[in-house]
This record gives structure tokens, sequence and C-alpha cells, in this order.
């Protein structure tokens, strides 16, 4: 009885170590790891009376080598906010950093790694001259080490965006939102923030239908 009950305690110690365990850097192919818990869309995610009017759709997306060895010359981050654009007549910003990222995958990683661990604000190079223009902003990223790239929280710091209605949306390999809703949130409590959307990198290609789906139960669209 000893022997079994020791086998049984040693199976559920093993199922455990494997539940918990962080994401595998070598299996992902757009997040990195981390420990974030990932932003999941409310049970009631329908927002009726919305004013959209004037959209921006802000994203920052990285282009070059992803994993495992296939290269992007457009993001997956991009791909969506194309996507938005198309279907609902948004005007388009893309967040370039001053110091680019590598093309290199494992590179990007580590640069990635390092930034989250230091809470950096990487540099933007780019400026949205007419910002006041616009009622509505989607934001979109792509979900490295659990969490938004630490550029998002220097677009957040570097603008006002109070009373507009904010749109988290992101690419991932297993981790959803990420943080994305609750940086939103967190900078702007008291604006408006719509359920966000999240797709894998790898399914961006074929997303156009998801998106539209999306924007259409948020009330940006009929």
């Amino acid at each position: 009885m000893k022997k079994f009950l020791i086998v049984v305690f040693s199976l559920l110690s093993g199922f455990v170590f494997v539940s918990c365990g962080g994401d595998d850097p070598v299996t992902n192919a757009t997040d990195f790891p981390g420990t974030e818990t990932p932003d999941t869309p409310d049970d009631d995610p329908d927002n009726p009376g919305i004013q959209t009017g004037k959209i921006l759709i802000v994203y920052f997306s990285r282009t070059g080598y992803n994993y495992p060895n296939q290269w992007l010359d457009i993001g997956h981050t991009a791909r969506v906010a194309g996507y938005i654009a198309d279907l609902t007549g948004g005007d388009r910003f893309e967040i370039l950093p001053v110091v680019p990222y590598p093309d290199n995958y494992q590179e990007t990683v580590a640069i990635a790694r390092e930034e989250y661990d230091n809470d950096a604000r990487p540099a933007i190079q780019n400026k949205i001259e007419n910002l006041d223009d616009y009622d509505t902003v989607f934001i979109g990223n792509p979900i490295w080490h659990g969490a938004a790239p630490m550029i998002i929280r220097t677009f957040y710091e570097s603008y006002d965006l109070t009373g507009k209605v904010l749109i988290p949306f992101s690419t991932h390999a297993g981790s959803g939102l990420g943080d994305s809703e609750r940086l939103a949130r967190n900078y702007y409590p008291d604006n408006i923030v719509l359920n966000g959307f999240a797709v894998q990198g790898t399914d961006s290609f074929n997303a156009h239908d998801d998106v539209e789906v999306w924007l259409e139960r948020i009330g940006i669209i009929e």
C-alpha cells in the first residue's frame, strides 16, 4: 500500500509540474516566454450605442524571421491591422521603434526579455500629428513574454487618449490578449475600452472573417 501511494503521489506531482510550466520559446511562433495571465473577453461583449466616429488603427508589428524559420515581410499584427482598416475605413499608424528589432528571432527574444525585466520604454521614431481628429483608437501588438511589448507602454505614455474609445487587439502563439486590455484600462480607467481580439499569429493570414465577426459583435460595423 505504501509503494502504491508513493507511485500515485509521483504521478500527481509530475502532472502539477507540467500544468504550471511556462511557455517554451522554442515552440512559440509569436509569444516569448512569460507568466502573465492572458486577458479574456467578457461574457457579454455587446456594446450598444457606442459612437465610434473617426477611427485610427495604431499597431506595432515585427517583420523578419519568426519561429521556426519563417520570413515575414508583413508582420502578423500588421496583417490584422490591415483587415480592420479595410472593414472600418479607419486610418493606420504603425509604431516604429527608434532601434529596430533584429531580423533574427532569438536575438529579438533576448532583447524583449531584457526590456520586460527592466520595465524599459523603447523610443518611438514617428509621431501621430492629428490624434485629436480621432474618436476611436484600435491598439494592436504581438504578445511577447505573455504581455504587450514594452513599446506599447511608450505609446500610452506619449499621447493623451482621454475620452477616446479604445480597442486592443493582438497576435500570439498561446497567450491570447496577454495584458493588452488591462493596459488600456489601467492607463485610461475612465475611457470606454471595448473587448479585444486575439488570433494565433500563424492564423493571421486567414483571419479576415474572424475580424469581421468581432467588429460586428462589438458594434463597430453592422
